[in-house]
């Protein structure tokens, strides 16, 4: 399918490795100059490792405001607009459900709601002149509650959706959509999946038969092309939507 995103120019945060790695290469590959961020230079050079001609690398920090304009900056003097930014950068490593502590809920609201308010703030108004578009990476912890995922994390992805939901209506009179995609059990090399399925890989075909419909982990090639598909000019009348990838598990 030509999605019509050849030549645009996408900055794809936290996108040194999994979905978010995935989701640039799939940019890349649909024709987008790419720009991919760390927070650390050797986690760049490996992610470039991936690429087939060069892509730009930015080293920040989305959780810093300062940061994440710095970053915004780069890009830009880098490739002369921006039309597509993917807010892919978060966590769902935190303490079990009541045994938190207010760093913990710092922690998650810095780098699962703050990593997408600080480059979207930075970026609007390099989206306006592009008419651009705006993708967050949430989950379904944000829509249902999910046996033994973290309060925090399931709380602060609640939050984002909200702001995806309401931002909609202020951007759009910028010209600007946002949409989050929201998915379930991702499993590639190194994610917390693989972990506990090569621990226990019973238990984790037990959960996959009980709670997800497909009976199947998400790949993060899924993700990458519902994002390309949403930063696409095929999707032009969908904005404030949270999409959910999940191998049917929302619809318990």
């Amino acid at each position: 399918m030509n999605l019509n995103l050849e030549g645009k120019t996408a900055l794809v945060t936290g996108s040194a490795a999994g979905i978010g790695l995935n989701i640039a290469l799939k940019l890349h590959e649909y024709g987008c100059q790419i720009g991919i961020n760390s927070r650390n230079q050797k986690s760049l050079k490996n992610a470039k490792t991936f690429f087939k001609d060069s892509v730009f690398g930015i080293v920040a920090d989305m959780r810093s405001e300062d940061s994440a304009k710095a970053a915004i900056n780069q890009f830009v003097n880098e490739y002369g607009t921006l039309d597509i930014l993917v807010c892919n950068v978060g966590s769902g490593k935190s303490a079990s459900p009541f045994k938190e502590n207010v760093d913990d809920w710092q922690k998650s609201f810095s780098e699962n709601l703050l990593s997408a308010i600080n480059p979207i703030s930075a970026s609007i108004d390099h989206l306006s002149r592009s008419e651009g578009v705006i993708t967050c990476i949430s989950s379904i912890c944000g829509e249902k509650m999910i046996e033994n995922a973290p309060l925090t994390y399931s709380s602060l992805k609640a939050s984002l959706n909200r702001y995806v939901k309401n931002s909609s209506f202020y951007l759009a009179k910028k010209k600007i959509r946002i949409n989050a995609v929201s998915p379930g059990n991702v499993y590639f090399p190194g994610s917390i999946w693989e972990e506990k399925f090569l621990k226990n890989r019973e238990q984790v075909n037990q959960m996959l038969a009980q709670k997800v419909p497909l009976n199947k982990f998400v790949k993060p090639n899924e993700i990458a092309e519902a994002v390309a598909f949403l930063s696409s000019p095929l999707s032009s009348s969908t904005t404030g939507q949270i999409l959910s990838i999940d191998a049917g598990q929302s619809v318990f």
